[in-house]
């Protein structure tokens, strides 16, 4: 699964004609950023998600779509409601609610299930909350690889045991916090559930070494076609 990390409809919109990316997610940030904010109020967050989930049923090319609950139970529950209504002419799309690792979200797996809704757990740093996040019935977590691999020295142990946690529970790893290809590539030695900015996502087919055989491909054709 490759998915766009952004809330702006234009990017979203562009990165879908990426070969391969099936949708994108958010977070309060992405979407404050999308609405040229510092902070975004809980309408005015609602209300933009709205918008998100309206246009993506629209859009066959968007698979899934993932965002992030904002308050406790109840509010989580509500805001999945409006989105899912979004959704409702759309039998081909997967909302993910994206939850914090607490007692409160996780507690909102098996509702979320009930509704429809696929659950994520983000902002998962630890194999416990992993480990938690799987026994509370989430169909997955992310992992902010980047910033693992900045502030943890032993991170690849640390992602080498969520990943073995959540595909003994058969659910989804994705990988976010990318600054580049190379990190993209790190990430996937452990989940090919990636999510990347609009600017990543541009690189990831660039190789020079791939550039030059295609020159060489191109140079190929055009003698052949003058010594016709």
């Amino acid at each position: 699964m490759l998915l766009v990390d952004t809330a702006d409809q234009q990017a979203i919109l562009n990165a879908l004609e990426f070969p391969g990316v099936q949708g994108f997610t958010t977070n309060p940030t992405l979407m404050a950023r999308a609405a040229g904010a510092e902070t975004l109020s809980l309408d005015d967050y609602i209300a933009a998600a709205r918008k998100l989930c309206k246009m993506s049923a629209d859009i066959g090319a968007i698979q899934h779509l993932m965002i992030q609950a904002v308050g406790g139970r109840d509010e989580t529950l509500s805001q999945a409601t409006l989105y899912l209504d979004e959704l409702k002419a759309a039998h081909d799309k997967r909302l993910w609610v994206k939850l914090a690792p607490t007692p409160t979200s996780l507690a909102c797996c098996p509702a979320l299930k009930e509704m429809g809704c696929a659950s994520l757990v983000t902002a998962v740093f630890t194999a416990t909350q992993a480990y938690v996040a799987m026994e509370a019935g989430a169909d997955g977590v992310a992992v902010y690889l980047g910033r693992l691999m900045r502030l943890e020295r032993d991170w690849e142990r640390l992602l080498e045991t969520i990943a073995a946690i959540v595909k003994s529970a058969e659910r989804t790893l994705l990988l976010a916090s990318f600054a580049d290809r190379q990190t993209v590539e790190v990430g996937l030695r452990y989940s090919r559930d990636i999510t990347a900015p609009p600017a990543v996502i541009d690189e990831l087919l660039t190789s020079s070494l791939s550039q030059e055989a295609i020159e060489g491909f191109d140079e190929k054709v055009v003698i052949e076609m003058l010594k016709g």
